[in-house]
């Protein structure tokens, strides 16, 4: 295991995660629908618990794949092999394929791959969320969507802390890391808000990032399936 790769991995994946627009827009929109309804305490108050239901959900997908993971690999079921590897590159590929082409919807706008009846509903919540545990929720469900591009890195990171933790190196800070890195584009979205923004703003500085974002996911999902390959990080 090259160190070096590894960590260059944990800081690719970070990127990604930090880059993914699905739940920012979801926290975007319910932001916007809270200053609407309730006063600016009571709206940032709300999207604090919307930030917590949106990292508690990455620490417990994070964790349950760390050990599951971990009892496989130290129970000398074989699980780890090149096979193991060469899939996660295989995934990786294609989810760099998926980011350019598939992502973003055809059109000006930034509407994303997911379907038009999950939009409509998450904007329903957004809209309708008035108390701390159903921003909460909102958080915890707001990208859920989108996990077919964020679980294939958690595996990939766990099975990096894992191996750090059999290599007796310290893993807690790459954990700590990459849980936290999807939560970045949100306090920035809370600060634009409170530094006088709108909703209007943020999607206009959506929009003039969409090709940057696009080729940004495409270009990290890629060179992390090349560490992979030429380092066998995971393997």
């Amino acid at each position: 295991m090259s160190i070096f790769a590894s960590l260059g991995i944990v800081i690719l994946a970070m990127l990604i995660m930090a880059s993914l627009q699905l739940t920012p827009g979801v926290f975007a929109l319910f932001y916007h629908y809270a200053l609407g309804k309730f006063s600016k305490r009571k709206a940032s108050d709300l999207t604090l618990f919307f930030i917590i239901g949106a990292e508690i959900v990455n620490a417990l997908i994070f964790m349950s794949i760390y050990f599951l993971l971990g009892f496989f690999m130290f129970g000398n079921l074989g699980f780890k092999n090149d096979v193991f590897t060469y899939i996660l590159v295989g995934i990786t590929i294609a989810l760099a394929l998926a980011s350019f082409f598939c992502y973003y919807r055809r059109g000006a706008g930034t509407q994303l791959f997911i379907s038009r009846r999950y939009a409509k509903g998450m904007n329903h919540l957004a809209s309708s969320t008035s108390s701390r545990t159903d921003a909460m929720l909102l958080g915890a469900l707001a990208g859920s969507y989108e996990l077919v591009f964020s679980l294939p890195l958690f595996i990939i990171i766990a099975t990096i802390a894992l191996e750090f933790t059999m290599a007796r190196q310290p893993s807690n800070l790459i954990t700590i890391a990459f849980v936290l890195a999807p939560l970045i584009p949100l306090f920035i979205i809370r600060w634009q808000y409170q530094s006088g923004h709108n909703l209007a703003d943020i999607i206009r500085l959506r929009i003039k990032n969409k090709t940057f974002t696009k080729i940004l996911l495409t270009l990290s999902f890629l060179l992390i399936a090349i560490l992979m390959i030429l380092f066998k990080v995971v393997s």
